[in-house]
């Protein structure tokens, strides 16, 4: 069977050239969508992915991942850590290692302390604090909690920072995979967790049907599960394309979680979908056989017709 790999965003080139890689050595769909992310959570110039990224509220830098294996329907997430270069690479060992799916907080962090996967130090990325000062000084938090959930909630409405990195692959044999890691949302409250390490929003893949990823504010993901909403349209007969514009659709019901989210799709035969409520989302995919990786729009559903 042919590959694929697909990935939100157009610095999702990089991940899937490096899932590519992988896949043209008859590697496996979960390596692919692991070592994709990692190349993006240690790119410099991505302030939404991995370590020195922008921060939450407090100026700390809280990082959320997940990934899921379409054969044995395994998943493993971690939410608020710390001090992990990469985030995707210790959600791997929570579904590898543990008969958990979510680790959390501090815990989260000792267990990938205990396996070697935190640092002491770390570099902010260049222009990280200077993005989080910024947004910081345009939302005048006031006084109390009240004037700043007002302020946050019109911020998150219009806001363009959440471009997470989502990743999806068919490998040779069949197998598929779905993984996503990110900084979370600039300025969140300390301790939010977003869909980035909710199995079923931010990620979802299953063998007999494909997989799916987000990317955008992940409440709207969360409360709808996306990716798991768009499996179960593809298992019912729809291709990627249309399940994730009627996946898109459905989220507009949900009037209180504000902001923009796409979805990135594919199935058990290598067909993509994308769909977004956003004018500006691309992603980056590559097949068996194309000499290079391209970058597409995926298709934008106006919320405004609902």
């Amino acid at each position: 069977m042919p590959y694929v790999v697909a990935a939100t965003w157009s610095f999702g080139l990089k991940a899937v050239s490096r899932a590519a890689e992988i896949l043209t050595l008859n590697g496996n769909a979960l390596d692919a969508v692991e070592e994709g992310i990692k190349v993006v959570e240690l790119d410099p110039e991505v302030l939404t992915v991995g370590l020195g990224g922008i921060p939450n509220l407090k100026g700390v830098c809280e990082l959320d991942a997940s990934i899921m294996d379409g054969y044995s329907l395994k998943a493993g997430a971690v939410g608020g850590v710390r001090n992990v270069l990469h985030p995707i690479s210790v959600a791997r060992k929570v579904l590898e290692l543990t008969p958990h799916i979510l680790l959390v907080g501090d815990e989260a962090i000792d267990f990938a302390s205990k396996l070697g996967l935190t640092v002491s130090e770390f570099t902010w990325k260049k222009g990280a604090l200077e993005k989080w000062r910024e947004l910081l000084s345009s939302i005048n938090l006031g006084v109390g909690l009240q004037p700043y959930m007002d302020k946050i909630k019109a911020y998150i409405e219009h806001y363009r920072l959440h471009e997470t990195i989502s990743v999806v692959a068919l490998d040779r044999y069949g197998n598929i995979a779905s993984g996503s890691s990110t900084t979370g949302l600039p300025l969140k409250i300390p301790g939010r967790v977003g869909d980035s390490a909710i199995i079923g929003a931010g990620v979802y893949a299953d063998n007999d049907v494909g997989a799916a990823c987000t990317t955008g504010v992940g409440e709207i993901a969360q409360i709808t599960l996306l990716s798991k909403n768009v499996c179960d349209l593809i298992r019912t007969g729809l291709d990627p394309q249309d399940a994730c514009e009627k996946a898109i659709e459905n989220t507009f019901r949900y009037k209180y979680y504000h902001g923009g989210i796409a979805v990135l799709a594919i199935d058990r035969e290598g067909r993509i979908g994308a769909a977004s409520s956003r004018k500006d989302f691309v992603y980056a995919y590559i097949a068996e056989g194309m000499d290079k990786p391209k970058v597409e729009a995926g298709v934008y559903v106006d919320s405004s017709e609902y």
